[in-house]
């Protein structure tokens, strides 16, 4: 006797994003789903009355309280999100015109234009975040011009602890007005940003962001598929071999193939989700500890040395490279003496190139050129 042998179609993966806009007077709320490669429904959209205490002119003044309440609030509406993009009062945000050389990769782009503004900050100043873009062509022979946002990285761990409370991951921390669409939709510009690129996003490596979901999705499909076409076939064959077979139990077969499909899928966004938390979290940590550290010497060169001029500074993973001019040899050995005093080096700095150039300074004295070189202790990831 032909059977016609039903095979249970695997459902569609969806994304779940919540767009949080923490204004000045009022919070407002999107919630927005769709696929890993587009948006196609707004779950919801809403004005909110948060509990007095959590939230005061636009700063988060309890963000592990606020992070618990949203996750309770949109849990009883029936939404579970599994990302965030959270909007920052501009007030809090900077805006810097910086010059660099041409040719730095995007690391050593980043490293130099943190320590460019900090170096610009008032002492004492609170370390930042930053983003950037280039605003035009060559500004001189072998330069570029960058337009760079900064803002206090305190903000910035405000904004995760809300997201870590709610269980969700933080996908975007931009400024409330680069998120705009609309005068009174910043919330909604926010939860694009898990689809499209953000002008402006403080957390580091928007690349790493947009290129890890769809990398998710591709990992939930094909192990789903696999598991769920070992138990297809297991089940097929068992099926097969049976002399007949009532249709209560062939019903029997069908339900428990939905069940055990659904607890696989299940198990796997919860597996995938911790990998994906714990690669995020590991990735902000490492590139904490080098802005850290890029701080700690970014000071020493822009106020510490005297007689010497910094040409060009390079850094690949953990390898650190000044290259640079000095009145004597004494002023460059200074300079190595400075930085060797820092607790950030897994290799000291040492002083490899130090030779007289043919031209003098303009107040008749030698030049000696120099290449410094050193390890730190975090490489980058």
């Amino acid at each position: 006797m032909r059977r016609t042998l039903w095979l249970p179609r695997l459902p569609p993966s969806r994304f779940c994003v919540v767009g949080l806009d923490v204004g000045p007077e009022v919070c407002r709320l999107v919630v927005l789903a769709g696929t890993p490669t587009r948006p196609d429904r707004v779950c919801c959209a809403e004005l909110l009355s948060l509990p007095e205490g959590l939230v005061a002119h636009g700063e988060v003044l309890q963000p592990v309280g606020l992070g618990q309440w949203l996750h309770a609030y949109l849990d009883g509406k029936g939404y579970q999100p599994e990302a965030m993009c959270i909007g920052l009062d501009d007030a809090w945000i900077s805006h810097h015109t910086v010059s660099l050389t041409t040719g730095l990769s995007e690391d050593d782009v980043a490293f130099q234009l943190q320590a460019e503004v900090q170096s610009v900050l008032p002492d004492g100043a609170a370390e930042v975040c930053v983003d950037y873009d280039i605003v035009s062509e060559l500004v001189e022979a072998g330069e570029l011009l960058y337009q760079v946002q900064a803002v206090p990285r305190a903000r910035v761990q405000t904004v995760l602890r809300v997201a870590e409370a709610a269980g969700w991951l933080a996908w975007v921390v931009a400024p409330r007005r680069a998120a705009l669409v609309s005068p009174s939709d910043a919330a909604f510009g926010l939860a694009l940003g898990a689809w499209r690129e953000t002008a402006v996003n403080f957390l580091p490596h928007r690349s790493f962001q947009q290129a890890l979901l769809p990398r998710v999705w591709w990992l939930r499909v094909g192990a789903s598929a696999l598991g769920g076409a070992c138990w297809v076939i297991g089940s097929v064959l068992v099926f097969l071999s049976a002399p007949d077979i009532s249709p209560q139990y062939t019903d029997a077969v069908v339900s428990v193939a939905r069940a055990n499909e659904n607890a696989q899928q299940a198990h796997i966004e919860a597996k995938t989700a911790q990998q994906r938390g714990a690669e995020q979290l590991a990735w902000l940590q490492a590139h904490q500890a080098l802005s850290s550290q890029s701080l700690q010497w970014s000071r020493v060169l822009s106020q510490g040395a005297e007689g010497v001029r910094v040409v060009r500074l390079t850094q690949q993973g953990a390898r650190w490279t000044v290259h640079g001019e000095a009145l004597s040899p004494n002023h460059a050995q200074q300079l190595v003496a400075q930085l060797k005093a820092l607790a950030i080096w897994a290799q000291a700095p040492e002083l490899l190139q130090l030779q007289v150039m043919p031209a003098v300074s303009p107040a008749g004295l030698p030049v000696w050129q120099f290449r410094i070189e050193a390890d730190l202790k975090v490489s980058a990831r």
